[in-house]
């Protein structure tokens, strides 16, 4: 049990994260130092685009060149995890967020943020065995990991129209909470969460609580983006009530970000779950106690110049 919650807590401790452009009038490059440190180069240093690109993987580099020119083209951005090796020789897992500026009708810049995803990808290889070592609860792995279970899900929604959707959903500042109310108290918010959602979506497909205070779900859709974001705010309504806590009541937000199933996942499932990660993150940018769901449609919004943010 505690070798699975430090493979869980080490996997969702945020990795290095950066800011990043580059101009396109001549590819110049502008990097904060989480984009230095996740490349191994030294801070500041005279960047090339040429220099950087060597640092990707073949298949990485080619599948993030064809994106960038699309996104140019089109001007949507897009998300990429991408196999890199640091300026020592590491390999290294970075997740890419692009988007698109436009002056006067033609793209001027792109722009984004690159994170060190190495040990969420690894939580991903481990995964089975863990869960399988974890107590039996109401939140138990529906009898196979939840990639084995997204591949399942691919085949099924090729061959008969189905939807599925991917959620991960946490507890807001909990160690505020544990801090305020002591650990006890976190807890119960946790068990209550827990017993919640399995109030709520007993059809889950998969439903497991991942990390200190995150939870996972494997939901059927009725239909697309729409009847989804619905369903889960109405949810969310409900699990974000205030929780007894001897004779008075607690206070709690719940941050979710949601990502629908699709082709492009068969060959990459664990882009999925990226994709889920980044729409909680949009989550918690915009004050958290609120639903996101990612649409792959990554553009700047007013006042956003960092991380673009998803419809």
């Amino acid at each position: 049990m505690q070798q699975a919650q430090r493979a869980f807590a080490q996997a969702m401790t945020p990795g290095v994260l950066g800011a990043w452009e580059c101009r396109l009038d001549g590819d110049a490059l502008t990097w904060t130092d989480g984009v230095y440190d996740l490349f191994g180069f030294r801070r500041g240093s005279t960047l090339s685009r040429a220099v950087t690109l060597d640092h990707y993987e073949e298949r990485s580099r080619r599948e993030m060149q064809a994106l960038r020119t699309r996104a140019i083209t089109t001007g949507q951005g897009f998300l990429l995890d991408c196999r890199i090796r640091s300026a020592d020789g590491a390999a290294r897992w970075m997740r890419l967020i692009v988007g698109v500026q436009h002056e006067q009708g033609r793209a001027t810049r792109i722009f984004g943020s690159k994170q060190d995803v190495t040990a969420e990808k690894g939580l991903w290889q481990t995964l089975p065995g863990l869960v399988s070592a974890q107590p039996q609860t109401r939140l138990a792995d529906r009898r196979r990991s939840l990639e084995a279970t997204v591949r399942e899900l691919i085949g099924r929604s090729a061959g008969s129209g189905e939807r599925f959707a991917l959620v991960v959903l946490d507890i807001d500042r909990l160690a505020a909470i544990n801090e305020r109310h002591g650990r006890a108290a976190g807890d119960e918010c946790l068990n209550c969460l827990s017993a919640r959602l399995a109030r709520l979506f007993p059809d889950a497909l998969g439903l497991a609580r991942i990390g200190d205070d995150e939870f996972m779900l494997l939901l059927r859709l009725p239909g697309g983006p729409e009847p989804l974001l619905a369903a889960l705010e109405g949810a969310h309504r409900l699990l974000a009530r205030p929780i007894p806590h001897r004779g008075s009541a607690i206070e709690i937000g719940i941050s979710m970000g949601a990502a629908l199933l699709g082709p492009a996942h068969r060959a990459d499932p664990q882009k999925l779950f990226a994709q889920a990660d980044s729409a909680l993150y949009v989550a918690r940018a915009a004050g958290r106690n609120r639903v996101r769901i990612f649409d792959g449609l990554i553009a700047p919004r007013p006042g956003q110049i960092g991380r673009p943010i998803p419809a």
